[in-house]
């Protein structure tokens, strides 16, 4: 199963890409990338209207955005047949748009539209697992890498079980 946070993920980085580049070409800056990443329904009309002047200068970023658009909606689809529906759509629209980033992104979609559409069958997420993923990082860089692998595990396993289990473990090697 592919996580759906990973396919937003990697369809926001390659719309970014084109942004970037085409921004470098034509010597134009917009202050927009914030925006850009954010989800078509959760702007305001004041976002909106200050993603206007970029979309009108590069309509390439308007297509990758309204793309990106489009496969968040994979996600909001109440079964598969629906979610299947709206996959082959957005691959489409990458074929269709002719701009490498998202030709590239359609490719994607296309191997992995198993693994992606597999979140309809089992609604599952690995949110938990980047989440402790995070944490070990976070211990690893607060305590400047593991230097002594016997202490960073207790470490870990002191920061991360709950406390009624570390207080039973303690109590029982005493």
């Amino acid at each position: 199963m592919t996580d759906h946070y990973h396919v937003i993920a990697w369809g926001l980085r390659l719309m970014d890409e084109l942004r970037t580049m085409i921004q470098s070409i034509e010597r134009k800056k917009f202050q927009v990338k914030p925006l850009l990443m954010k989800s078509s329904h959760k702007l305001t009309d004041a976002e909106f209207e200050r993603l206007q002047p970029c979309f009108e200068a590069f309509p390439d970023v308007k297509i990758a955005w309204q793309i990106i658009h489009q496969l968040r909606k994979v996600y909001w689809q109440k079964d598969w047949k629906k979610a299947h529906s709206q996959i082959r759509k957005v691959i489409w629209l990458c074929e269709q748009s002719q701009i490498e980033q998202m030709v590239n992104l359609g490719k994607t979609l296309k191997r992995r539209k198993t693994e992606i559409l597999n979140y309809y069958i089992s609604k599952a997420s690995n949110a938990k697992t980047e989440a402790l993923h995070a944490r070990f990082e976070t211990m690893k860089r607060l305590h400047c890498g593991i230097r002594n692998v016997e202490r960073f595990a207790k470490r870990l396993m002191f920061c991360l079980l709950p406390f009624s289990i570390l207080t039973e473990l303690f109590t029982q090697s005493v």
